[in-house]
This record gives C-alpha cells, sequence and structure tokens, in this order.
C-alpha cells in the first residue's frame, strides 16, 4: 500500500513539473511568467525560471495560474568529429555570418588531422 502511495506521489510530481506557470507572489505583486514549478511538500514550491535559475517560495505567499508550456527549443549543437569525418556532406558554409570568406582545408579538419596524428604515433612508436 505504501509502494502505491509513493508511486501515485512520484506520478504527480514528475506532471506538475510539466506545466509552465504565471506565479505572482501575493505581497509584491511581483509577476514571474513562464516558469515551471514543482512542490517540495507543502509548504514549500520550487519556481524554475527559462535561464536555469531557481527559487523556493512559500507556497501560502503564492498564486499559481497553469498554462501551456512554451519555451523555445535550444539550438542544435554542431556534429561531433566523427560525424563530421564520416559524413557524406557537402563542407559547412557559414550560415549566422555570410561575409565571412570560408574557412581553408586545413582549418576545417585540424582536428580530424590531430587525432590522426596521435593515433599513428601511438601504434608506430614502441
Amino acid at each position: 500500500m505504501k509502494k502505491a502511495n509513493y508511486l501515485l506521489l512520484l506520478i504527480l510530481m514528475s506532471v506538475g513539473s510539466l506545466q509552465a506557470d504565471k506565479v505572482t507572489v501575493i505581497k509584491t505583486n511581483e509577476i514571474f511568467d513562464n516558469v515551471k514549478t514543482t512542490p517540495n511538500g507543502r509548504l514549500e514550491t520550487i519556481i524554475e525560471s527559462k535561464n536555469g535559475t531557481k527559487q523556493m517560495l512559500k507556497t501560502k505567499d503564492i498564486s499559481i495560474v497553469t498554462s501551456p508550456v512554451v519555451w523555445e527549443e535550444t539550438q542544435a549543437e554542431k556534429p561531433s568529429i566523427w560525424k563530421r569525418m564520416f559524413s557524406k556532406s557537402e563542407p559547412e558554409t557559414n550560415k549566422e555570418n555570410p561575409n565571412e570568406e570560408p574557412k581553408s582545408f586545413f582549418d576545417r579538419r585540424f582536428p580530424e588531422m590531430a587525432i590522426g596524428t596521435m593515433a599513428l604515433l601511438f601504434f608506430l612508436l614502441p
């Protein structure tokens, strides 16, 4: 019976943290828009903003209005060295700054050449 209660509590806490909320501090009328709230027991609530900062406020001092999540997606990371080595795509062009002249072959492939040189030296040297 206790396991079922803990499982239900865990599910409720995880579902509650997926909501983006509008939090208003009652005393100061300070408003936090588009934040994630997580209850931390009965007395406190953790408020996490988009930039990663967290605040812990008393539940009785705030009012929470639930709304859908509208956080922007993070930018896609550049492909790793191994993906660049074995991919068959064209060399990357600079999409952020098109006026910048393209990099030379040596500038683009230096990390791969350095890794290859180190691997050769590892096998060739006793």
